[in-house]
């Protein structure tokens, strides 16, 4: 017994102890560092990092598996992301990985529980060139750029410059290590300073694009005198047709109408608002109520309303519902059109529709153009189906009739049709006549088949205008261009005198009277910051996350001689950019370190960024600066009061560096829990097989030896 208690004992520390038998092979992932810095090194050493069953993967900027060692990639990017081929390889399920780099990573891998054996290869000779400028530069600042050098040899070098302050040609001898160059100017606008440096190393080039942090970049649609007008006082303007994603502006001046745009540009404006930037609307005359902007989606941010005129304008469509509609899709133009008429029409407006075919029927009777009503005469507009002859008399009457008692000082009667009407008799034309004084008689040809003498001739005898529409793709824009003639908006000329109120936008300001305004009035949440009498010339509040201004004068008109207009919209503009949502927030990778600059509205911001939390120092009105280890690189986060606000993608590190390389392959590798090769030929030194842990084994036997004692033991118990 006392045998076995000591087997037991043996055994337990045995498997304490942990021995193994090599059984299994060790399967191994070589990672060949194919960047461009590194690449001539490992090209060199390849035939010699032949490994028994080892498998192979060659990386840059991406990773891919190759056959041996001796392959060479150019296929892999210009830079050195060593994640990627750790990914790349523990998809191989290895025990193990060989590394061969030059240790110059652009990234910071994080640990994938595999030991890392790694091999250090010196990179090639190299001469690096990049461009250092200020941090948000200022305006008539005088600046200096600085061309930084960095060298791995001695070396001979031209080193030409291009900028503001001319050509700037040096020839320099480098030793290894760091070296720079100032290039100075003054910064009047937006920049560029470009660079190019020449040596037996080979060829490097930069650019660096400056821009005052009052250089505001500003859209403009459709309002050619306010884009000059700001490019005179050095904004960034860009005069574009359309709007598009993203947009890269802090504010968009609209001197086009909303049917101008399209509902994903009308979509795209929304959202800029409420991701912070601003609108600006003007009085072109395409632009404000001209464009029916009070009756878009972006209504509810425009800080005017027009000051309607009293009375409106009564309108009844008579439309044929004939089969010929039916043909190049007639009547869904036809109601697309319709729609853009009661999209346009104003609250005081009354707008009717009665269709034809064999027979009349009115969609629905002149009513007011209201919200509700707008929506009811949409919905019933959708729901028309074509069918049957072409009976027009009775409709026509119907409509005249229907107009009598609608109470607005404009009347009109809009006939359309596509072909012969069947009860055409004389008393048609008396009925026109007779109702031409208050009420007038338009009418449409559509097609080649419409009955144009027939229409023609009511048209004139109703004292109203004919159309011929040969194309029924050209109804929706005809429609279009009948409610702009219907109601349009007359801006009133003359001179008005102008009443500034205290702002920041206003200070010093005394602008004369305007030639022209349009009618508008604030809204109750924005803020009038110029008028001229009741009326408002210029608005401005806030909507989203940004803000909105109106201007109901057209600037190509008013203000031609005042030599302050310039200086005004400046202001406006500058009031315009300046949101809280919108901050600037800028990284500059310099030698001592990474260094972050923040510009905006913030209440105690800090930055994480590489597993630190550090807080942005103030440097100055709304000016916040950090600074983080040069080896800093992926995503920084900006908190406001612990909550975050902004996502910065930090700089990438440069492919070459005077950088212990080294260094950094012993720090990964015994994090790892492997180790740094000194020579290629510790490669064979390294164990082909993988220990079977006799460890459970072990525990296993004593378990079973002591089950087999106490069973023996209560035997002889039994059995004295």
């Amino acid at each position: 017994m006392l045998r076995l208690r000591a087997a037991i004992v043996v055994l337990l520390l045995l498997a304490f102890w942990g021995p193994g038998v090599p059984l299994q092979p060790v399967r191994t992932v070589v990672l060949l560092d194919q960047s461009p810095s590194a690449r001539e090194a490992v090209w060199k050493v390849g035939p010699s990092l032949s490994l028994p069953g080892a498998q192979y993967v060659a990386f840059a900027s991406g990773a891919a598996q190759v056959a041996s060692p001796s392959a060479r990639r150019l296929d892999l990017g210009e830079g050195t992301r060593l994640q990627e081929a750790l990914r790349k390889a523990q998809q191989l399920r290895p025990d193990r990985i060989v590394l061969v780099s030059d240790g110059l990573f652009q990234d910071q891998p994080e640990p994938i529980g595999i030991p890392i054996y790694s091999l250090h290869q010196p990179p090639s000779p190299n001469l690096s060139l990049s461009l250092l400028g200020p941090a948000l530069p200022a305006r008539g600042q005088t600046i200096e750029v600085r061309a930084v050098l960095e060298s791995t040899a001695s070396v001979g070098a031209r080193l030409t410059l291009d900028g503001p302050a001319g050509r700037l040609v040096r020839d320099l001898r480098l030793e290894p290590g760091r070296s720079s160059l100032g290039y100075r100017f003054r910064l009047d606008g937006p920049a560029a300073v470009t660079a190019r440096v020449e040596s037996p190393l080979g060829l490097d080039q930069a650019r660096l694009e400056l821009s005052p942090t009052d250089s505001i970049r500003v859209w403009v649609l459709g309002d050619k005198a306010l884009a000059r007008y700001l490019k005179a006082q050095g904004f960034t303007v860009e005069e574009r047709r359309e709007v598009s994603l993203p947009i890269r502006a802090e504010v968009v001046a609209l001197g086009v109408g909303a049917r101008d745009l399209s509902v994903a540009e009308l979509d795209a404006l929304q959202s800029f608002l409420n991701q912070g930037g601003s609108l600006l609307w003007t009085a072109t005359p395409r632009g404000l109520f001209f464009g029916g902007w009070e009756r878009s989606g972006l209504a509810e941010s425009l800080p005017v309303e027009p000051v309607e005129e009293p009375g409106g304008v009564g309108i009844v469509l008579v439309l044929d519902v004939s089969g010929s509609m039916l043909e190049a899709d007639k009547l869904g133009l036809a109601v697309v059109g319709s729609l853009e008429l009661i999209r346009s029409a104003r609250p005081q407006d009354y707008i009717g529709v009665v269709v034809f075919s064999d027979r009349p029927r009115w969609l629905f009777r002149p009513r007011p153009m209201t919200e509700q009503g707008r929506k009811e005469a949409e919905s019933l507009l959708l729901s028309t189906s074509a069918g049957g002859g072409t009976m027009i008399r009775r409709a026509y009457l119907e409509a005249l009739d229907a107009l009598e008692s609608v109470p607005t000082d404009s009347k009109q009667v809009i006939a359309l049709t596509d072909g012969l009407a069947a009860d055409v008799t004389p008393d048609l034309f008396d009925a026109a006549r007779q109702a031409a004084p208050k009420i007038k008689t338009s009418t449409v040809a559509i097609g080649a088949d419409a009955d144009r003498q027939f229409l023609r001739e009511l048209a004139q005898a109703g004292g109203g205008t004919f159309w011929d529409v040969p194309s029924p793709q050209d109804l929706p824009r005809f429609f279009l261009e009948e409610a702009q003639r219907a109601f349009r908006r007359e801006a009133l000329e003359g001179s008005f005198p102008v009443s500034v109120r205290p702002h920041p936008v206003t200070r010093a300001t005394r602008p004369p009277a305007l030639s022209v305004i349009l009618p508008a009035k604030t809204k109750p949440w924005a803020q009038t910051l110029l008028s001229s009498g009741e009326g408002t010339v210029l608005a401005v509040g806030e909507s989203g996350r940004g803000r909105v201004a109106a201007l109901a004068t057209d600037l190509s008109r008013s203000w031609l001689d005042w030599p302050g207009t310039s200086a005004l919209v400046a202001e406006l503009l500058r009031w315009l950019s300046q949101t809280p949502a919108r901050p600037r927030v800028q990284a500059l990778r310099e030698p001592e370190g990474l260094r972050v600059l923040l510009e905006g509205q913030f209440e105690r911001p800090s930055l994480q960024a590489g597993g630190l939390t550090v807080s942005l120092a103030p440097t100055g009105p709304l000016r916040y600066e950090a600074r983080l280890p040069r080896d800093t690189v992926g995503q920084a986060v900006i908190f406001e009061n612990e909550q975050p606000r902004l996502r910065l993608q930090l700089p990438s590190l440069p492919e070459w560096r005077l950088e212990d390389g080294r260094e950094n392959l012993r720090r990964l590798s015994e994090a790892s829990g492997g180790r740094l090769l000194e020579q290629v030929s510790e490669l064979k030194g390294l164990p082909s097989r993988k220990d079977f842990s006799l460890q459970w084994p072990l525990i296993a036997l004593a378990l079973g030896l002591f089950l087999l004692e106490r069973y023996l033991e209560r035997r002889r118990a039994q059995n004295p």
